[in-house]
């Protein structure tokens, strides 16, 4: 997870704290340069971001934050927000990826959330990706890695039922609406260019 300007929550709020500086849970210009001069300050890049690295050398690593999150032996970090136990079945045998493009535009927990809520049964994909908002307001997410099941789960990825593909494949799904035609999306949602 990087927090970085711009973002917002109970993460931020915790790393204000630590600063002893305000406390709103909003990552502005003056919380950007407390983190700057405390990475300075403990000899860390002091880019204003708080990566793994600052958030370990903060010791703000031993709260929720650390147990959501796990970092690959490539360096990708991946935040788990599992679906309920009922939302997905377990004992997949990986042999094939499959990689989707779903209309949950950008954020990937609320692509897990509404597949958590709906009454299609198991629909699911084991990875979420974040993207960039179409509306060009929002790239909290764009990149974001979120893992909607435990290892070993698997969900309906490619239609419903049970078929040797759904148990025996590891689905990924992009937080984006696909191509653009005639400046819109496939679900009639105008783009904005994001340059």
């Amino acid at each position: 997870m990087l927090i970085k300007k711009g973002s917002r929550g109970n993460e931020v709020r915790e790393i204000q704290e630590f600063l002893e500086i305000t406390a709103d849970g909003i990552f502005g210009p003056g919380t950007e340069r407390a983190v700057k001069k405390w990475q300075s300050e403990n000899g860390l890049v002091d880019d204003g971001i708080v990566g793994p690295t600052t958030w370990n050398a903060m010791g703000l690593a031993t709260t929720d934050i650390s147990e959501k999150t796990y970092v690959t032996e490539t360096g990708l970090q991946i935040e788990r927000f599992y679906l309920d136990k009922d939302e997905y079945f377990t004992g997949s045998n990986p042999e094939y990826l499959f990689i989707h493009h779903t209309a949950g535009w950008h954020n990937p927990f609320k692509t897990i959330k509404n597949w958590n809520n709906d009454t299609r049964g198991c629909v699911a994909t084991e990875f979420v990706i974040g993207g960039q908002s179409i509306e060009g307001d929002d790239d909290r997410y764009d990149g974001k890695v979120v893992q909607a099941l435990p290892e070993g789960g698997w969900g309906w990825h490619l239609g419903t039922g049970r078929s040797y593909m759904h148990q025996h494949s590891v689905g990924i799904e992009l937080n984006n609406f696909g191509y653009i035609k005639n400046g819109r999306t496939y679900v009639n949602i105008e783009h904005i260019d994001l340059k």
